[in-house]
């Protein structure tokens, strides 16, 4: 049985977490996420909101955030040390980032858009050999990290990491408005890369589509902003066809939006009415190799630097072990300012300053199902108590199920066609037909009726109308909340029980019927076997066959079930918690419910199989 049960494992849990990967992929290609609905609001830091984002890996791809959970859910395994950032450039404006980084030196600081992910890096403009830019804070001010204060430990961590690059200019954002005599204007936006221009087109189809009078043209408004890098120029040219009619450049600033034209017709430009098309195209600054100092102080003034050779355009990861500060005479418990200095004009940029935690890397831990994005806690912590509940509720529905049906169908196939088997069989067709969610509010109904009794009648508030317990709860003695829980799960018990039971009922007295007639049956009675001995032994033994099968989808059938009753019934069970959680997008405790239900429906199937090779001498593990 060992083997049997560890080849059925084998095969299902692949299916399992396969299972789990389509639930995640659905989740995902819905519109929207849990922070969708906070980046709508103004008032909302928006550093605060991409902090939320990658403390719950909700900025990498999907493939990454499934790899993740699934990378904890198998005992948490990891293959490298946990990072903890201590500088983190979410900040919109670089005074607010000077601020609080303390951010100085001859160099020109600029803060880098990263695109990619929407977050910001922090630059240093060298405009000759030898400036320099400090960081003058190593702690992380950042309010919405987890971990305020200053990181630094020679016990905790083991080295100190950074991204840097000798940064080439990333790009312009160019905006252009063209006003005609009649107050009317043409405006487009564009987004130029170094390495591909952009451009306008001017034709009578594009002035149309504003109402513009071509032939009336009185200014043109045209506003840039560089992304990154040294200061580039901005070259724009009037074309007409193929030919350039004329061109006009202007210096670009990364620090700021700049206003290049503002209410004017340049004349290098010629007559714009005769352009069909505006031109734009960035020519950078020259980007030579550069090697950066990288020096690390603490309070008392104890320095160890190091040089880094960085190509134009490439990202080179700098990693200085504690081992090395150390020797250097460098108390990394007490740290001061990073300083970085350039050996030739250019722009530096930096980020990802963090600590590599102490450790081989490799952890295998308790299996680790995130944390919910809702209320900020650990899956298993949010999820346990309402699982717990929902357990209770299914393990009372298939007793009361089974010990209900069973002998419900041995007596209506013992007495076939009498009036007691036809009440029972109405009953069964009834409990079949109606919802269980239509069963529920019928019983509430009900229930709800013995609330406008007079006290002193015995039915006075017989049972509740819903939640698990009542208020007085824990004010009441052991007898007391066993009979306060016991009053709660009638009626909920009841609603999920009769549906199943009556299913159950038809499919044994089928069953019963037609094994009695076989010539096992008959060759027993003619032995002059009692009734209860052919019933019994030889009869129900092979009716209950499919009645156990039954089993394996009984469980999760319930579970599927439970959450109608319990939403219904106000009931603190995993179905209440499984809606909340697919309204809001918290895809981790989604993700984690359906592993549940996944769980419960192998071990349903497993826990059927093994219940009939009991029954069934003629069913073999192998």
């Amino acid at each position: 049985m060992t083997a049997y049960i560890a080849r059925r494992l084998l095969i299902t849990i692949p299916s399992l977490f396969a299972l789990t990967f389509v639930i995640f992929m659905i989740i995902q290609i819905a519109p929207g996420d849990y922070f969708h609905q906070w980046a709508l609001q103004p008032d909302l830091d928006q550093r605060q909101l991409r902090q939320w984002k990658r403390e719950f890996g909700a900025d990498k791809g999907w493939g990454i955030q499934y790899l993740r959970w699934l990378r904890g859910v198998l005992f948490d395994i990891r293959f490298s040390s946990e990072r903890v950032r201590i500088a983190d450039f979410e900040y919109r404006d670089l005074a607010a980032n000077r601020s609080a980084y303390a951010i100085s030196g001859t160099a020109t600081p600029i803060l880098v858009p990263l695109p990619e992910d929407g977050t910001f890096g922090l630059g240093f403009n060298f405009e000759a050999p030898g400036e320099i830019g400090v960081l003058g804070r190593t702690d992380n001010p950042n309010a919405a990290s987890q971990r305020p204060g200053n990181h630094w430990s020679g016990d905790d961590f083991q080295s100190v990491e950074m991204e840097l690059r000798n940064d080439r200019v990333r790009g312009a954002d160019v905006f252009l408005r063209i006003q005609d005599g009649n107050g009317k204007a043409f405006q487009e936006r564009r987004s130029i890369d170094t390495d591909e221009p952009a451009s306008v087109a001017l034709t009578d189809a594009d002035y149309a589509r504003f109402g513009v009078d071509r032939n009336k043209l009185k200014g043109l408004f045209l506003f840039a902003q560089q992304r990154g890098g040294r200061p580039a120029v901005l070259e724009v040219s009037c074309r007409t066809g193929g030919t350039v009619a004329g061109a006009v450049h202007h210096t670009l600033d990364p620090l700021r939006r700049l206003a290049l034209v503002r209410n004017a017709l340049p004349p290098e430009l010629g007559d714009l009415s005769r352009c069909d098309r505006v031109a734009f195209r960035i020519i950078p600054a020259p980007a030579p190799p550069m090697t950066a100092t990288v020096t690390f102080r603490d309070m008392d003034a104890n320095a160890y630097a190091t040089d880094v050779r960085l190509r134009p355009g490439v990202t080179t990861s700098l990693s200085v072990d504690f081992t090395e500060l150390h020797a250097a005479g460098l108390d990394t418990t007490r740290m001061g300012p990073i300083s970085f200095r350039g050996d030739v004009p250019g722009s530096l940029f930096v980020d990802e300053i963090r600590l590599e935690q102490a450790g081989s890397g490799f952890h295998v831990g308790a299996p680790d199902f995130g944390k919910s994005i809702a209320n900020r806690q650990p899956v298993w912590t949010t999820m346990w108590p309402f699982l717990k509940n929902t357990i209770l509720l299914n393990v009372l529905a298939i007793l009361f199920t089974w010990l209900l049906s069973l002998p419900i169908g041995i007596y209506s196939a013992t007495h076939p066609y009498s009036w007691s088997d036809k009440a029972f069989g109405f009953m069964a067709y009834m409990g079949m037909a109606v919802p269980s969610f239509f069963l529920a509010l019928l019983l509430l109904y009900g229930a709800s009726l013995t609330y406008d009794l007079d006290p002193a009648n015995p039915f006075y508030e017989l049972l509740p109308i819903g939640g698990l317990t009542s208020a007085n709860y824990h004010d009441l003695g052991t007898w007391g909340r066993m009979t306060d829980l016991a009053r709660h799960l009638v009626l909920p018990v009841l609603v999920l029980g009769t549906g199943a039971m009556a299913a159950l009922v038809r499919v044994l007295r089928a069953e019963f019927l037609d094994k009695s007639h076989m010539q096992f049956v008959v060759t027993a009675r003619a032995k002059g076997l009692s009734n209860a001995m052919v019933n019994y032994k030889h009869i129900l033994r092979n009716a209950v066959t499919p009645f156990v099968a039954g089993f394996g989808s009984l469980l999760p059938t319930l579970i599927g079930g439970s959450a109608l009753v319990e939403i219904v019934f106000g009931y603190p069970g995993i179905g209440q918690l499984m809606l909340t959680a697919v309204r809001s997008y918290d895809i981790y405790v989604v993700m984690a419910s359906s592993l549940a239900g996944g769980l419960l429906l192998i071990i349903g199937n497993l826990l059927a199989d093994i219940l009939l090779a009991w029954v069934d001498p003629r069913i073999s593990y192998r």
